[in-house]
Protein backbone atom coordinates (compact mmCIF):
# COMPACT_ATOMS: atom_id res chain seq x y z
CA UNK A 1 0.00 0.00 0.00
CA UNK A 2 2.74 2.37 0.71
CA UNK A 3 3.97 1.57 -3.14
CA UNK A 4 0.08 2.34 -3.84
CA UNK A 5 0.37 5.70 -1.76
CA UNK A 6 4.11 6.51 -3.18
CA UNK A 7 3.07 5.91 -6.71
CA UNK A 8 -0.08 8.25 -6.32
CA UNK A 9 1.96 11.19 -4.55
CA UNK A 10 4.34 11.00 -7.67
CA UNK A 11 1.53 10.67 -9.74
CA UNK A 12 0.12 13.68 -8.44
CA UNK A 13 3.44 15.75 -8.64
CA UNK A 14 3.39 14.92 -12.34
CA UNK A 15 -0.07 16.18 -12.59
CA UNK A 16 0.66 19.50 -11.02
CA UNK A 17 4.29 19.75 -12.84
CA UNK A 18 2.03 19.82 -16.43
CA UNK A 19 -0.63 21.41 -15.15
CA UNK A 20 1.92 24.12 -14.48
CA UNK A 21 3.86 23.96 -18.09
CA UNK A 22 0.27 23.60 -19.31
CA UNK A 23 -0.63 26.83 -17.99
CA UNK A 24 2.91 28.73 -19.03
CA UNK A 25 2.32 26.91 -22.65
CA UNK A 26 -0.86 28.86 -22.23
CA UNK A 27 0.31 32.22 -21.54
CA UNK A 28 3.04 32.03 -24.00
CA UNK A 29 0.28 31.29 -26.52
CA UNK A 30 -1.86 33.73 -25.86
CA UNK A 31 1.47 36.15 -25.73
CA UNK A 32 2.38 34.68 -29.58
CA UNK A 33 -1.06 35.34 -30.05
CA UNK A 34 -1.07 39.20 -29.17
CA UNK A 35 2.26 39.48 -30.87
CA UNK A 36 0.47 37.64 -34.21
CA UNK A 37 -1.84 40.29 -34.28
CA UNK A 38 -0.23 43.22 -33.72
CA UNK A 39 2.09 41.73 -36.46
CA UNK A 40 -0.71 41.40 -39.02
CA UNK A 41 -2.08 45.22 -38.00
CA UNK A 42 1.56 46.20 -38.69
CA UNK A 43 1.34 44.29 -41.68
CA UNK A 44 -1.84 45.68 -42.79
CA UNK A 45 -1.26 49.32 -42.20
CA UNK A 46 2.33 49.37 -43.92
CA UNK A 47 0.46 47.42 -46.94
CA UNK A 48 -2.19 50.48 -46.97
CA UNK A 49 0.58 53.04 -46.25
CA UNK A 50 2.56 51.21 -49.27
CA UNK A 51 -1.22 51.41 -51.61
CA UNK A 52 -0.76 55.07 -50.52
CA UNK A 53 2.36 55.87 -51.67
CA UNK A 54 1.96 54.09 -55.12
CA UNK A 55 -1.23 56.33 -55.92
CA UNK A 56 0.88 59.02 -54.50
CA UNK A 57 3.59 57.72 -57.10
CA UNK A 58 1.02 57.67 -59.90
CA UNK A 59 -0.46 61.02 -59.48
CA UNK A 60 2.80 62.40 -59.38
CA UNK A 61 4.00 61.01 -62.57
CA UNK A 62 0.98 61.41 -64.10
CA UNK A 63 1.41 65.05 -63.19
CA UNK A 64 5.26 65.20 -64.43
CA UNK A 65 4.00 63.78 -67.67
CA UNK A 66 1.39 66.58 -68.03
CA UNK A 67 4.36 68.85 -66.90
CA UNK A 68 6.27 67.74 -69.63
CA UNK A 69 3.97 68.05 -72.45
CA UNK A 70 2.87 71.81 -71.28
CA UNK A 71 6.76 72.82 -70.93
CA UNK A 72 7.22 71.35 -74.87
CA UNK A 73 3.59 72.84 -76.03
CA UNK A 74 5.20 76.38 -74.41
CA UNK A 75 8.72 75.58 -76.13
CA UNK A 76 6.99 75.28 -79.41
CA UNK A 77 4.81 78.57 -78.56
CA UNK A 78 7.83 79.81 -78.06
CA UNK A 79 9.81 79.11 -80.86
CA UNK A 80 6.75 80.21 -83.33
CA UNK A 81 6.79 83.78 -81.46
CA UNK A 82 10.37 84.10 -81.66
CA UNK A 83 9.85 83.70 -85.43
CA UNK A 84 7.46 86.20 -85.42
CA UNK A 85 9.25 88.57 -83.98
CA UNK A 86 11.74 87.63 -86.48
CA UNK A 87 9.61 88.75 -88.95
CA UNK A 88 8.18 91.37 -87.63
CA UNK A 89 11.64 93.09 -86.67
CA UNK A 90 12.72 92.48 -90.65
CA UNK A 91 9.35 94.00 -91.94
CA UNK A 92 10.28 96.71 -89.47
CA UNK A 93 13.14 97.14 -91.18
CA UNK A 94 11.57 97.35 -94.31
CA UNK A 95 8.97 99.75 -93.71
CA UNK A 96 11.35 102.19 -92.16
CA UNK A 97 14.20 101.96 -95.56
CA UNK A 98 10.85 102.76 -97.25
CA UNK A 99 9.69 105.61 -95.11
CA UNK A 100 13.50 106.67 -95.51
CA UNK A 101 13.60 106.77 -99.26
CA UNK A 102 9.97 107.99 -99.52
CA UNK A 103 10.54 110.87 -97.25
CA UNK A 104 13.89 111.78 -99.21
CA UNK A 105 11.93 111.70 -102.38
CA UNK A 106 9.32 113.56 -100.71
CA UNK A 107 11.34 116.23 -99.72
CA UNK A 108 13.10 115.96 -103.37
CA UNK A 109 9.81 116.80 -105.14
CA UNK A 110 8.58 119.23 -102.90
CA UNK A 111 12.32 120.79 -103.40
CA UNK A 112 11.26 121.10 -107.13
CA UNK A 113 7.99 121.93 -107.26
CA UNK A 114 9.34 125.57 -104.36
CA UNK A 115 11.66 126.01 -107.10
CA UNK A 116 9.14 125.42 -110.02
CA UNK A 117 6.67 128.06 -108.16
CA UNK A 118 9.39 130.34 -107.20
CA UNK A 119 9.89 130.26 -111.06
CA UNK A 120 6.55 130.97 -112.09
CA UNK A 121 6.31 133.49 -109.72
CA UNK A 122 9.10 135.02 -111.73
CA UNK A 123 7.81 135.45 -114.89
Amino acid sequence: MDKFKEKLTSLRADVDAANVRAEEAERDLATAKAEITAKEQEAVSLNNRIANLEAQLEKAETSGTEAKSKVRELDLKVEELERQVIKLTKENETIETKFENLTVDHNKIKTELEETLASLEGL
